[in-house]
């Protein structure tokens, strides 16, 4: 009775918040206590999501005995390769490599995880991995002990001592656990010990569903027309998306050239109010403009430049060299595509940035964006479809740009550059639509490129003025937006290049702010396996410790 009507005496609550997992919660009729709402839903949810991986489990199964059976009565009319890959048996060999660049390599698990994926080789298992680990774990044992009362025998988990974790993008990741195990026998000789046992296993990726939620169409719902929603599939199938859910895959995944968006939809054709610090730098914003005239200015798309203008007193001349340019701009094309707000004080970007979002409209779709970023027509256009007013925001993953004095060299494809006087020397920059490894690298831990309405960052309370210098800034924001419980949109923008310059630490920076200034320099130095090459080719650093062991012999 205990087992069947199960009261949870491990948390202090007693809602389930970390024990949904465990094998009793699996066995028993009730839950109690379970007093909130909120864990109600997630109880239910929990189940619900149970049956429906079951079911999948079944189905994939259906598709391997279909399979099996072709093959034995060589009938022609069930064709595995209509199940995208779920008819095929459990195998470590379903992808058969055709070079050594296509061997898809192993992480190893352990008290950490090992892997070439990333700069640090070793590192903490994150928590979508421990998550994994835990709901396949508890499947081995629920198949495991089906049939446990019949065998008069137990098996339970202890840990996990170690592992190896791939992901084969065609059919779904694969595992090899040595899982330690109690066995237990209760009937005859009752005992129990310690096993160890080697799992192999596979998860089946299932062929891709779309839903289509007219909440969230891009379209208004007066403006869908009967054509734009569910239709008949010719095919046979039930039913296939058009309209709405495919022009929206069209904008997302087109990075130049975006079709001119239907006239009365609201979110294609939304202005967008740029916000923009700067100080100095002047090389760098004549660059800037020459970006923003070619995405904004010519092809007239509804947007504007709020810049937040700091008198550098390095380069007094930068000022009004970059006041001159900006009358140059309005001159030549709207006196209202660009605002200017000049301040005195000293230069920081939270405050700079809240300066900016006063002079927008209460309404306004704000994107905060800094000088050294190129964006293209569909980085813009992402702005618009990601947002949503009092729901969600836009954190776009920026391609950084490594330091070219190390990755350049002339001739090379994805460099430009330009000989010096005599023949002596030459400068190079990287191209700024190249984002290949060796050219850069995913900004996943930058916040500061963001997109949000200017309503929703009073609501949240805005940059915490009091933060000076350089970083931190944003990710209080994101915080802050998560803390609110805003829907944090993020994704890879293949159209936002951050151009490389050069980073200084200032030595009166936070500890905190210090750690992140120099973390950050030394990521945009050059790739991983650049750096690593140049020591495989250098003897003299790759064989110190051998000559070190040899003279320490002799």
């Amino acid at each position: 009775m205990q087992q069947i009507l199960y009261q949870n005496y491990k948390e202090e609550k007693g809602s389930f918040k970390n024990t949904l997992k465990n094998k009793e919660v699996q066995k028993a009729v009730s839950l109690h206590p379970v007093k909130e709402p909120l864990y109600q839903y997630r109880i239910y949810n929990y189940l619900q999501a149970g049956k429906v991986m079951a079911q999948h489990q079944h189905q994939v199964t259906l598709h391997r005995d279909l399979a099996a059976m072709t093959d034995i009565l060589q009938d022609a009319r069930y064709l595995p390769g209509d199940d995208y890959g779920m008819g095929l048996q459990p195998s470590l060999t379903k992808f058969r490599p055709l070079s050594g660049r296509e061997v898809i390599p192993w992480e190893f698990i352990s008290r950490s995880i090992y892997s070439h994926r990333n700069s640090n080789p070793r590192r903490g298992i994150d928590e979508s991995l421990k998550s994994a680990l835990d709901e396949l774990v508890n499947q081995v044992l629920l198949k495991v002990n089906k049939n446990a009362h019949v065998r008069g025998r137990t098996i339970d988990f202890k840990e996990i001592q170690y592992g190896y974790h791939r992901l084969d993008p065609l059919h779904g990741p694969d595992y090899v656990l040595d899982l330690l195990l109690t066995y237990r026998k209760y009937r005859d000789r009752k005992m129990a010990m310690s096993v160890r046992r080697h799992a192999y296993l596979q998860q089946v990726f299932l062929p891709v569903e779309m839903r289509e939620d007219s909440k969230h169409d891009l379209l208004e719902p007066h403006n869908i027309s009967p054509q734009t929603g569910f239709q008949p599939d010719t095919n046979g199938g039930s039913r296939s998306f058009v309209g709405p859910v495919k022009s929206w895959l069209n904008n997302w995944y087109k990075q130049d050239n975006l079709p001119i968006p239907p006239h009365g939809s609201p979110k294609p054709n939304e202005h967008v109010d740029i916000v923009m610090p700067l100080m100095g730098r002047f090389k760098i914003f004549q660059r800037f403009m020459e970006n923003f005239e070619a995405v904004v200015l010519k092809p007239k798309n509804p947007a504007r430049l709020v810049l937040v203008l700091y008198e550098s007193r390095q380069d007094p001349e930068a000022h009004q060299l970059t006041l001159d340019l900006v009358n140059f701009f309005r001159d030549s094309y709207d006196r209202q595509c660009i605002e200017v707000v000049q301040t005195d004080s000293e230069f920081s970007r939270g405050p700079a940035l809240q300066l900016g979002v006063e002079r927008c409209r209460p309404e306004a779709l704000l994107f905060f964006l800094d000088v050294d970023i190129i964006f293209t027509t569909a980085s813009l256009q992402r702005v618009r479809l990601n947002t949503r007013m009092g729901q969600q925001v836009y954190f776009p993953i920026v391609f950084s740009q490594y330091d070219p004095k190390p990755v350049c060299r002339p001739g090379k494809p994805s460099c430009k550059c330009q000989v010096g006087p005599g023949g002596q020397g030459s400068e190079c920059v990287l191209v700024s639509d190249d984002v290949s490894e060796d050219s850069g690298y995913w900004r996943l831990f930058g916040f500061g490129i963001a997109a949000l309405y200017r309503s929703d960052y009073h609501k949240v309370g805005g940059f915490d003025l009091s933060i000076r210098g350089w970083g931190k800034e944003d990710v209080d924001l994101y915080t802050k937006f998560i803390e609110y419980e805003y829907n944090i949109f993020r994704a890879i923008d293949p159209g936002m290049t951050h151009i490389f310059h050069p980073i200084q630490c200032s030595s009166k920076l936070e500890e905190a702010q210090m750690v992140m200034c120099v973390n950050s320099k030394a990521m945009s130095y050059a790739s991983t396996r650049l750096l690593a090459n140049s020591i495989y080719s250098n003897p003299e650093i790759l064989r110190r410790l051998d000559m070190h062991y040899l003279n320490r012999g002799s």
